[in-house]
């Protein structure tokens, strides 16, 4: 069973996602909050594994929120943060995948694109709006001074390269057909990279990319 929490201003709408939620066979809403305070509390308490989470509320944001949910969660551990906004290119949901959201919706995305993308987001699968997060990131990322320091010293050359692929925005497929490995392989050393590096989601190595100058818009995968 698939425990979410939901977490928006606005009733209905919230509502909306619970009853949706309650439906189905392998899911149950753990409860709802108004604001990122409230949304801390909750998870608290009922410690769900998927947090539908606004980002723009009253009293504590969701950005704020997020990034205080996750802070000292390892990759492995629940929950996922699944970013709700009304504008898909948006500065705060580059922040919110910064902070480590697993993915993001807009709140005009049909019941099956938001059940689809939170038993993705249980299973740490790709979720469908996965392009369009990178294109958030492409957009907003703006890379930090450079410092002597390699930000991939803790990786291997192996994984160096499954890092520099995900930036790219190849899939699991598409880096094994690359690097001549199995599917298991990559995805073996994708998460060698997350814990390494201390991320949550291969969005969040794309960030880590982009803001260490390690890929440009360029190089990034078209088509």
């Amino acid at each position: 069973m698939i425990r979410v929490a939901v977490v928006d201003d606005q009733p209905l709408f919230a509502s909306g996602l619970e009853m949706l939620i309650e439906a189905q066979p392998d899911m149950a809403c753990v409860g709802t909050a108004v604001d990122g305070r409230q949304a801390l509390e909750l998870a608290a308490r009922t410690s769900p594994d998927v947090v539908l989470m606004d980002l723009r509320m009253p009293v504590m944001n969701g950005l704020e929120a997020t990034a205080r949910l996750l802070e000292g969660v390892s990759p492995d551990e629940l929950p996922r943060v699944v970013a709700l906004t009304t504008i898909q290119r948006d500065e705060a949901v580059y922040g919110a995948l910064k902070a480590g959201a697993y993915a993001f919706l807009t709140k005009d995305a049909t019941p099956d694109e938001v059940l689809g993308t939170i038993r993705a987001a249980f299973t740490g699968e790709p979720v469908s709006t996965a392009d369009a997060a990178l294109d958030v990131v492409h957009r907003y990322a703006v890379p930090a001074p450079t410092t002597p320091v390699d930000p991939l010293a803790p990786l291997s050359p192996r994984e160096r390269e499954m890092t520099l692929l995900i930036a790219r925005g190849l899939s699991n497929t598409e880096i094994a057909a690359e690097a001549f490995l199995s599917e298991a392989t990559v995805k073996s050393h994708v998460r060698a990279v997350l814990q390494k590096l201390a991320l949550r989601s291969r969005v969040q190595i794309v960030v880590f990319a982009y803001e260490n100058g390690l890929v440009s818009g360029a190089e990034r995968r078209r088509g």
